[in-house]
């Protein structure tokens, strides 16, 4: 005797409800005027028995396309009374599947809708937000493109949207803030967040006047992303153990933002002019202030690539930043510190910088540093300066990274170590705001090294005396270890990122610079095929970060 269980029971109620809905459905039969009669009795004579039933009914069952076309045809001649009062009736009838259908119910239903926003705007703000959440269907995440099933339904809705906005075109900013509003919450998964963004994508093409706040929309979110991704990095490595379910959690944001990385890498690539000209903006804007985060910056990265006039714009505005020469005075410190790390790690990392414009902002920032000790008389106290000199510690530490990280480049000629001579790095090594003391630990190992190899600066006995001064002092040093552009890890859009990025070489070691891009395939030789998918982030090319990089010592190692 078969055991009757509570899933069994729930299964055959489902499958009872299932054939009972296909069967109404089929009996279910709209006769033509039957709904503007049903709507006219309810305002007339507020006879609310068959319109309660027909909202009832709209809202319950799935229409075939032959009562999909006498209920939108009705609704159409009927428009005009579509008023206030017939709110709910509209909100439900949004609703109705439409996208999916025949061509010629399409284009139906977008002459309705562009009848009843025209008739009543005090309905255009829920009709946009059944359109633009439309975009957030669950279905199957894609590779290349979204199958054509959904390009076609996606294609339907857009048109919708852009007739609304070229017959009123004042509907752009409520289109935007509802796009805003219905975006979806970052860990609603990586299918949702990613067409969403490729549709947002699409809409700045045909409504330019929206392309860079669409583009400021999708950046903010990517960023949340990327802060989220790094906040649980940091909890794992703070805790022995990991729930399963935090650790499912954190793959599944950074695929999420990988592939949204990956939508917006194609729209840089495919538009170009002024989609470039927008990023720098957004960068200003949104990327810049925010400390900390791993990836979306990789975005200016790749903009700086591809446009000669955009690398010009954004190496200047970040120098002039970090050196506090805006006309609306130095700004803050933590932006100053994190335009020196943005203007150190673009310099250092990025393959399409020439070396050229790292011997310009090399000498820039001495020159700087140098006036400022002399404006200074180097007669301030070291105890607690870094909050008053700040952002002389971070261009000096921005040099120590440089010459680091660029030795073989800037120590490969008589003529190269010369103008590494005339940097005079001893003054600033030795002066009495000590900017060795703050500096992140594997940057000082590796600089030092480096300089007294080549009897450019003798850093130990600097070195020395701090180690002395933190042993005996009773607070913790805090070093800033963030390098914005340390390796890329998320594997499909790095494969993009990737060719970009310079990869740290020891000096200790001979050979030219190296892509990301070739290391990573010179390792993909040695190991497995599911190399990218397993453990990117433990596996992924040397970095000066703390926790990955041959040749730079972790801090915790060099204090032991």
């Amino acid at each position: 005797m078969a055991i009757v269980t509570q899933k069994s029971v729930a299964s055959l109620m489902r499958k009872t409800l299932d054939r009972q809905t296909a069967q109404a459905r089929m009996k279910l039969r709209f006769k033509k005027n039957q709904i503007e009669q049903i709507l006219l009795s309810y305002i007339s004579n507020g006879n609310s028995g068959p319109y309660n039933e027909l909202v009832k009914v709209l809202e319950e069952y799935p229409l075939n396309d032959d009562n999909y076309k006498i209920l939108i045809e009705d609704c159409i001649s009927c428009v005009v009374l579509l008023g206030r009062e017939l709110k709910q009736f509209v909100e439900v009838l949004c609703n109705v599947e439409w996208a999916s259908r025949d061509e010629k119910l399409v284009e139906m239903y977008s002459r309705f809708v562009l009848n009843l926003v025209t008739a009543h705007t005090y309905h255009c703000p829920k009709v946009m937000a059944n359109l633009v959440r439309l975009f957030k269907d669950a279905s199957e995440n894609w590779e290349d493109r979204p199958p054509k099933e959904v390009m076609t339904k996606w294609s339907n809705i857009h048109t919708v949207i852009a007739q609304i906005v070229a017959v009123m075109p004042m509907t752009s900013d409520l289109l935007m803030q509802t796009i805003v509003d219905q975006f979806p919450y970052y860990k609603a998964g990586c299918y949702t967040n990613r067409a969403y963004i490729h549709n947002l994508i699409w809409m700045s093409k045909y409504i330019p006047s929206l392309r860079e706040q669409i583009m400021m929309t999708i950046v903010n979110r990517m960023v949340t992303m990327d802060v989220n991704i790094v906040d649980q990095a940091k909890n794992k490595a703070q805790m022995e153990t990991m729930f399963e379910m935090d650790v499912d959690e954190q793959d599944n944001l950074s695929e999420t933002l990988d592939y949204c990385m990956l939508e917006v890498l194609k729209w840089l690539e495919n538009e170009r002019e002024p989609v470039l000209n927008i990023m720098c903006n957004v960068f200003e804007r949104v990327i810049l202030p925010t400390h900390g985060i791993r990836h979306v910056q990789f975005l200016l990265l790749y903009t700086i690539s591809i446009s000669q006039q955009c690398a010009d714009r954004v190496f200047t505005n970040l120098w002039m930043i970090a050196a506090g020469l805006h006309g609306t005075g130095p700004g803050a410190l933590a932006t100053r510190r994190t335009a020196t790390s943005h203007l150190a790690g673009l310099l250092a990392r990025c393959v399409r910088v020439s070396n050229s414009r790292l011997v310009h902002y090399l000498k820039s920032m001495a020159e700087w540093c140098h006036s400022y000790l002399t404006a200074t008389q180097e007669s301030t106290a070291v105890n607690d300066n870094t909050k008053v000199h700040g952002a002389f510690h971070a261009i000096c530490h921005a040099i120590f990274y440089l010459v680091a990280f660029k030795n073989h480049h800037l120590f490969a000629t008589k003529e190269n170590l010369n103008f590494v001579e005339s940097l005079n790095l001893p003054r600033l090594v030795t002066c009495a705001l000590n900017p060795l003391r703050t500096c992140p630990p594997q940057v000082t190992r590796a600089f030092s090294s480096l300089t007294r190899s080549h009897q450019v600066v003798y850093c130990q006995a600097i070195i020395e005396k701090n180690m002395r001064h933190t042993i005996q002092s009773s607070t913790v040093e805090q070093y800033d270890e963030w390098f914005p552009y340390d390796p890329y890890t998320l594997p499909r859009s790095g494969q993009t990122i990737w060719p970009l990025c310079i990869e740290y070489k020891d000096w200790l070691k001979d050979g030219d610079d190296e892509t990301q891009y070739s290391s990573i395939k010179r390792k993909l030789d040695a190991e497995d095929d599911d190399y990218l998918v397993s453990s990117p982030t433990q596996k992924l090319a040397s970095s000066l970060s703390s926790y990955i990089l041959p040749g730079f010592k972790t801090s915790e190692s060099i204090m032991m």
